[in-house]
């Protein structure tokens, strides 16, 4: 899919919560699972990912954060839809704990 240079764009954040029992390994999720996902989601509208660790004790609850941005939320549902096992499957080799997903849709930027 073509990039739309005047579409604000769409956020997804991928919250992985913090408990006495995560186990989350950083290096693997930073160097192998985000690579599998921006390797098979770029097709699909994927235009940058981020990553935010937060520290112990934050208020937010949150061990790991990953931020997608596609132009349009539909562009995630389709990669979503697209269920590629190796996107899907992964979660076991960094994580015992199951994601919560949030979205947005950009409105203004300045």
């Amino acid at each position: 899919m073509a990039s739309n240079d005047n579409s604000p764009g769409a956020y997804i954040y991928v919250s992985y919560p913090r408990t006495k029992d995560t186990r989350f390994d950083s290096e693997y999720y930073l160097k192998t699972h985000m690579a599998i996902v921006d390797k098979h989601w770029r097709a699909f509208g994927l235009k940058s990912w981020t990553v935010v660790e937060f520290p112990e004790g934050d208020p937010s609850g949150l061990h790991t954060q990953g931020i997608l941005l596609f132009d349009t939320f539909e562009q995630f549902e389709k990669a979503i839809e697209a269920n590629i096992p190796e996107v899907m499957t992964d979660l076991p080799n960094y994580s015992n704990v199951m994601p919560v997903r949030y979205y947005g849709k950009v409105v203004e930027r300045g």
